[in-house]
């Protein structure tokens, strides 16, 4: 438990910092939150404005597997400029909308559980604000495809047209679409600053992540594993969804595929993409293992700019 003297509101940097510096048993070192790590990400361009710490708690949530915690969530995430802490349990709950300038901590063994009510079009959780931070090792974002008869687009966590986002230690498993999916919103604005971290998908239908535009997007250290249901089935899908949308500084290392339906990565660019700048790939120490495809492209060599898996480089001009 943080003290209350930490529940003022501050730059969440700042609060992160103060709570790497306080002794065991806290809430930072459960984290892992060390004033060197929190200041990679503010100094990559992480930037909050005042902040509140709050528990879920208070909110009214309650892990035990079956209370619908929807409102509770809505409510307890707000506005935005909050720092928020979920203890372990297992919340049901239908879709969230994660707002700007929020920290969201999840204890190791916090399980988001999709309450099987999603419409064909919902997302369990939608990342479209900017400033966004999710720190959640031995955390889980879980849905269960037998809740719903087909359909690909119930993806477990929806990043479309943010800056600035941070997710590290999460897990996303048995969505009926993608583990993550990374794009544009509906004024086709692109994803900026995206990073995952030592992340994971598992079981998921379609993906276990797709990329579909995005500027500077790193995916470090992350496991995308047993993708089967319907077409992809990849690990990784990076595919434009338009024939402009920007692929630019996009970059995977030290991904890890398992046993997808399709394969491990796939770089499908098709004959008819045709980008406002050129692309930029890099895939770096990429592992498949059990997987016919450890690596698929379609479309690259026709697109300027560069393609590079696992230190073979097509650059076009």
């Amino acid at each position: 438990m943080v003290s209350g003297i930490y529940r003022r509101s501050l730059t969440v940097p700042a609060a992160l910092f103060l709570l790497g510096a306080l002794p065991t048993p806290c809430l930072a070192n459960a984290y892992g939150i060390t004033p060197s790590r929190v200041y990679n990400y503010y100094a990559a361009g992480l930037r909050f404005p005042e902040s509140e710490y709050v528990e879920g708690a208070k909110y009214g949530l309650v892990g035990d597997g079956s209370t619908d915690n929807t409102a509770a969530f809505r409510a307890l995430l707000g506005h935005g400029g909050r720092a928020v802490h979920v203890e372990a349990g297992t919340y049901v709950t239908g879709a969230l909308d994660i707002p700007g300038n929020t920290t969201l901590l999840l204890d190791p063994g916090v399980i988001i559980k999709d309450s099987g009510r999603l419409i064909p079009s919902a997302k369990l959780i939608t990342i479209d604000h900017n400033n966004v931070y999710i720190r959640g090792p031995g955390a889980e974002v879980l849905s269960d495809p037998r809740f719903y008869h087909g359909g690909e687009y119930r993806h477990g966590v929806f990043i479309i047209g943010a800056t600035d986002v941070v997710i590290d230690g999460l897990q996303s498993s048995g969505n009926s679409g993608d583990g993550f999916y990374i794009g544009s919103n509906h004024q086709e604005k692109p994803a900026l600053d995206v990073t995952l971290e030592n992340c994971s998908a598992l079981h998921n239908r379609r993906n276990g992540l797709s990329i579909t535009a995005g500027v500077n997007i790193t995916v470090r250290n992350c496991s995308f594993s047993y993708t089967r249901g319907t077409s992809p089935q990849f690990g990784v899908d990076i595919e434009p969804d338009t024939h402009v949308e920007p692929l630019t500084n996009i970059k995977l290392i030290n991904v890890r595929t398992v046993a997808n339906a399709s394969g491990g990565i796939s770089v499908y660019l098709g004959s008819a993409y045709h980008p406002r700048n050129p692309i930029g790939i890099e895939i770096v120490n990429h592992q498949s293992i059990d997987e016919r495809r450890p690596y698929y492209a379609n479309g690259v060599g026709k697109v300027p700019g560069t393609v590079a898996y696992n230190g073979k480089k097509i650059v076009t001009p």
